[in-house]
């Protein structure tokens, strides 16, 4: 290779790294230097530039990258040294180098505490300092002003007003002085005098505050301990007042017409009264000799006193009488007037029932009456005539009857499970009763077991599985549920309700009749 050639490239790489260092250098730029972005957002940039400073608490570090506009206000991006932490609660100031130098970027940090800005964040805080042109301004507005000012003090003093102003303060001030002069020693004895009250005051003072506070105290506590009764002592002796000046006259005037009266017929019935007061001598005599003879023990009414076999024997007989009646007290009893109407089978029933409960309340005893509406085979009868057979069949349509008893066999909190068997239409019946709460429980019944031997009726027995829910502010019920669900035939719904008096409803409507007089 050519040693010329080597040596003029050897030369044009260092030219170029040299001249690569000032470019860099004079940039703003430091080789191995890492920055963060950040972005601040003002009304009025106040001419600053790109590439204008950045200063942090004072110290240069970093450049303003770039000035845009954003929804009507200037968005300003900047650079930071990454190693200058920049804080949440950190605020941006635009300020001026001297009076008419370049704008720059003052950043105020924050405090750690806030945790550190990421970069690419905005800072949210900005502070607007007044422009060179906005303080000329305001030294403009403040010189006219003094300018007005002074204008004012000059007119005062061309009309004499000022001087005529301190001419009149001047006699007042002598005036003063020649009356302090002439009643100099009042003023001093005056004074003595104030000195002496305040003295002694100042002696005094402290006892009779202490005293006064706790006279307030104890007139406070007692007036507020007693207010109502106070309130209620002024109301009587207002109320005595106004009775004895309209009844004490009337009163008085009574009063002696009755020591009157008292006088006169103790002096007609002297004698009377004499016999009398005799023979309640004599009453008082006998007495005590029949009370001598039940002490004693004579006669029935001694015996009965003294003898303990004759009380226990009256007292057991009293407690078996009312046994009956302590029961039947602590017991409930329900009157229910309901209706039911089942699709299916077309049955409709309507009557009345009692349901007993028990002080124990963990069964009950059901008695009702019902309507028939399907009435029941009563006779059935084959015919023969001509070799053809006809059966006739006679429906009556009576009364149904119910007789259950029910018990509680299972308690979970407010769930209760209950069964039932008895008689239900005037059939053998199985029931159960899922109680959720104290206004809903679904029941079931599987009754009329004899169907299959009746004419035109399914054979298997009749199954009805619904929920009766019971108003807790009315004495109202709704039941709802399958009807006859084990025969295909007549299964359907049934719906029903009705009335449910408790005692206290018996005794609400029994006293709300009106008595005959």
């Amino acid at each position: 290779m050519n040693n010329n050639a080597l040596k003029v490239g050897i030369f044009v790489l260092v030219i170029a790294g040299l001249l690569g260092f000032l470019i860099i250098k004079f940039s703003g730029k430091e080789f191995g230097q890492s920055y963060k972005d950040y972005y601040v957002y003002f009304t009025d940039a106040q001419g600053l530039s790109k590439g204008a400073d950045v200063q942090v608490q004072g110290v240069k570090a970093g450049k303003v990258e770039d000035i845009t506009f954003e929804q009507g206000k200037v968005k300003v991006k900047f650079k930071v040294k990454q190693e200058i932490p920049i804080y949440k609660d950190a605020s941006v100031i635009i300020r001026t180098y001297g009076l008419m130098g370049d704008k720059y970027l003052y950043i105020d940090p924050g405090n750690p505490s806030s945790g550190e800005l990421a970069s690419g964040g905005v800072i949210q805080t900005t502070t607007k300092m007044a422009s060179t042109e906005e303080m000329i301004n305001q030294v403009q507005v403040s010189a006219q002003k003094f300018a007005e000012l002074m204008d004012n003090l000059n007119k005062a003093l061309g009309d004499d007003r000022l001087k005529k102003l301190i001419e009149d303060f001047d006699k007042f001030a002598y005036n003063t002085n020649d009356l302090v002069v002439q009643n100099k020693e009042d003023v001093r004895q005056a004074i003595a005098n104030i000195r002496a009250i305040t003295a002694e005051l100042r002696q005094q003072l402290p006892s009779i505050t202490k005293n006064l506070d706790e006279t307030l105290k104890n007139t406070k506590d007692i007036t507020a301990e007693n207010k109502e009764d106070i309130r209620k002592l002024i109301e009587n002796l207002k109320d005595l007042s106004i009775a004895l000046k309209e009844k004490a006259p009337k009163t008085l005037d009574s009063v002696d017409k009755a020591a009157t009266e008292i006088e006169k017929a103790v002096s007609e019935n002297r004698q009377d009264l004499r016999i009398s007061i005799e023979n309640i001598k004599k009453a008082s005599d006998s007495l005590n000799q029949i009370l001598a003879k039940v002490n004693e023990g004579k006669g029935t009414l001694g015996k009965l006193v003294n003898q303990d076999d004759l009380y226990n024997n009256v007292n057991e007989g009293v407690k078996s009488f009312a046994e009956p009646f302590k029961v039947v007290k602590e017991s409930n009893l329900e009157v229910i007037m309901q209706g039911e109407k089942h699709t299916g089978n077309k049955d409709s029933k309507a009557g009345a029932a009692f349901r007993f409960i028990p002080a124990s309340e963990d069964r009950y005893y059901y008695v009702g009456i019902l309507s028939n509406s399907q009435g029941y085979v009563d006779k059935k009868e084959e015919v023969s005539s001509n070799g053809i057979t006809t059966t006739y069949v006679t429906k009556k349509y009576g009364i149904l009857f119910d007789l259950q008893y029910a018990r509680r066999i299972l308690t979970l909190g407010e769930y209760q499970l209950w069964a039932r068997f008895g008689i239900k239409d005037s059939s053998a019946d199985l029931g159960g009763d899922f109680v959720v709460n104290k206004n809903l429980k679904l029941v079931a019944d599987l009754y009329r077991f004899n169907r299959k031997d009746l004419i035109n009726q399914p054979n298997n027995p009749q199954f009805d599985l619904g929920f009766e829910y019971r108003f807790s502010n009315y004495p109202i019920f709704i039941r709802f549920g399958g009807s006859d669900l084990l025969n295909r035939s007549v299964r359907g719904v049934y719906i029903g309700g009705g009335f449910v008096f408790t005692d206290n409803y018996l005794k609400y409507l029994l006293g709300s009749i009106p008595k005959v007089r």
